[in-house]
């Protein structure tokens, strides 16, 4: 009796072990959580093993919606110790990565198969029976646990793979937990989708019908010089959330030349409650960018006959403007609360009941940006510089820009200016030792160094394109043999100085965190603002004095007999001396003066 009690008592789990299944059971809910409120269906594929291309594959997710079809392979992988040091980690990635490589190949090339694969798993799903297998789109995606940053290799030699690093993965999380199923749209134009992929083929194209509404306000004097023209209209809500989208800075593109914020939920909310309960719509109009083809028509004995954008004020208010629809057609500049108020949501709530009325019949007064048909406005970064000075006219006296919006929207519209090329070196130092993956560069990201103060208050004079003795710009004009007044504007030499200043930069450090490797980590001192922004300093300010910047044995000598600590103590004893702001006198009293000791026996 004893023995069999013994026999059937379960093998209790680690602590480790319980956080391992936690963190995997988060990770797979995560990923399954954004398609389901999105509006895709799950099928039920845990488990599911099938033959195809001569070997058993197996999948851990997949969703639908429509002849869309999305395959999500959750990589959580937890290696012991010694299978670490067997493997270093990456023979498992690697092996992995071409596994499910060659998955999705076999199921890309043998589509029809698949398809019939999953008809018989899944006879009563509806979208399965009504699309015959060519007219399905299948998308694999490859979500790694905790991956930062994908990489160019991984791109090029895993092709069939869409991979999913976690910042754009944390994204599409708290898009979709926001916008529910309108989010789908986004979702769309990250696969790179038209209306004309989704559904079925319409080959007299009856089904896309475009968006006409009369023009209220044609405004012919905007104060732009630039051939910029702008047009006011009513549209539903329902028709700007399917063909509009928003350039967010924070979001999958991971550009530096976007500008707009991530949504706030609570704004979101506050919004959709005015609306349901007073049931009408916020006064203030949206912003949009308007696409190229757009047409107007004048009215006239019951016809309607095209008229020139130029013609359109000596028609009065007899104007219509006809938009095509396509989704992520229109880009949001201002207002993107107020559209997205509208979503759709999955839950069939009294919320929801008020608004799918609504959606559809109110309307949002809208202003639409048409761009000159010209060489300048071809260029989507003339476009942005545009768009984003726009958006700060407009929100600087609402609810205030943070920081590091204010300096992505400085950078797009000086791309040469201290803030842009700060911000840049960040991003390529965040790639590469010492930094790697520890600056945020997204509100998305969860990394130890937040990058606004740094840029603002030390890395943008030290590497702004002034010719001064305080710049790297002057020492980069001496290394190409430049004049002293030259000027830095093509993207050759724009680029050229990043990666001369991420040089330095990369050596400066190397031997800062060589020097004190046991601080170099989160929950010190030296990686904090205060730190950084320090050092930064000393490195600016002793420029001169160096002839320049020097190699890593140059400052490894400098710091080579600092005794500091950067114990980040409660112990009174032990407290770092230095807090807040004070980056130029920690800098002035403790940094500087290991360069002039020491520079006369190092130089």
């Amino acid at each position: 009796m004893v023995k069999k009690l013994m026999k059937n008592k379960k093998k209790r789990l680690s602590k480790e072990q319980i956080v391992e299944n936690k963190n995997r059971a988060s990770f797979k809910k995560q990923i399954k959580d954004i398609f389901i409120l999105s509006g895709f269906n799950p099928l039920n594929v845990q488990g599911f093993q099938f033959e195809l291309g001569n070997r058993p594959n197996e999948l851990d997710h997949c969703f639908i919606y429509e002849n869309i079809i999305i395959i999500c392979e959750d990589t959580i992988k937890f290696l012991k110790k010694k299978d670490l040091a067997a493997t270093n980690g990456e023979s498992f990635n690697r092996n992995h990565k071409l596994e499910k490589n060659e998955s999705a190949h076999i199921i890309l090339t043998n589509k029809e198969r698949f398809i019939g694969i999953l008809k018989q798993k899944f006879p009563d799903v509806e979208q399965i029976k009504i699309y015959n297998p060519k007219e399905f789109r299948i998308f694999y995606l490859y979500f790694e646990y905790g991956k930062q940053h994908i990489s160019s290799e991984d791109e090029n030699r895993y092709s069939y793979l869409k991979f999913i690093d976690y910042p754009t993965l944390n994204y599409l999380s708290i898009m979709s937990k926001s916008l529910k199923a309108s989010f789908k749209y986004e979702i769309f134009r990250f696969l790179n989708l038209s209306r004309t992929d989704i559904g079925k083929p319409d080959p007299f194209g009856n089904n896309i019908k475009p968006i006409i509404s009369s023009i209220i306000y044609p405004d012919s004097v905007t104060g732009f010089n630039n051939g910029i023209r702008m047009v006011s209209f009513m549209m539903r809500p329902s028709d700007l959330i399917e063909n509009s989208f928003v350039l967010r800075k924070d979001g999958w593109e991971q550009n530096v030349d976007l500008y707009q914020r991530l949504i706030t939920p609570k704004r979101i909310k506050s919004i959709r409650d005015f609306v349901v309960n007073n049931k009408t719509t916020f006064l203030n109009n949206i912003i949009v960018t308007l696409p190229p083809n757009v047409e107007f028509y004048k009215k006239e004995n019951g016809k309607r006959l095209p008229v020139n954008i130029d013609d359109i004020t000596n028609y009065s208010n007899n104007v219509e403007i006809c938009i095509p629809v396509d989704f992520n057609s229109m880009a949001i500049i201002d207002g993107q609360h107020r559209v997205y108020a509208y979503y759709q949501d999955n839950e069939n709530n009294i919320s929801e009941q008020v608004i799918a009325k609504l959606r559809n019949e109110l309307n949002l007064l809208v202003t639409g940006i048409i761009y000159p048909n010209n060489d300048k406005y071809d260029d989507p970064l003339e476009r942005r510089k545009f768009e984003s000075n726009l958006f700060v006219s407009i929100n600087k006296n609402a609810k205030p820009v943070d920081a590091d919006t204010l300096i992505q929207v400085q950078a797009i519209m000086n791309p040469t200016s201290g803030e842009a090329i700060s911000r840049k070196v960040i991003e390529r130092l965040n790639k590469e030792e010492p930094f790697t993956n520890m600056f945020q560069l997204s509100k998305v990201e969860t990394a130890p160094i937040k990058i606004a103060s740094i840029i603002q208050y030390a890395l943008s004079s030290l590497l702004v394109a002034k010719n001064n003795d305080n710049s790297l710009y002057r020492y980069w004009l001496v290394k190409n043999k430049l004049n002293d007044d030259y000027v830095l504007r093509s993207s050759e030499d724009i680029k050229d100085y990043i990666n001369y200043c991420v040089k330095y930069l990369k050596e400066y450090f190397k031997a800062i965190k060589s020097k004190f490797n046991s601080f170099w980590n989160k929950d010190s001192k030296l990686l904090m603002v205060i730190s950084l922004n320090a050092f930064i300093i000393a490195f600016r300010e002793t420029l001169k004095m160096c002839n320049g910047p020097q190699k890593y044995n140059f400052y490894s000598s400098v710091f080579k007999d600092w005794d500091f600590s950067f114990e980040n103590s409660k112990d009174k004893n032990k407290q770092f001396p230095y807090a807040g702001a004070q980056y130029s006198k920690f800098a002035k009293n403790e940094i500087i003066p290991l360069f002039v000791r020491n520079y006369n026996t190092t130089k």
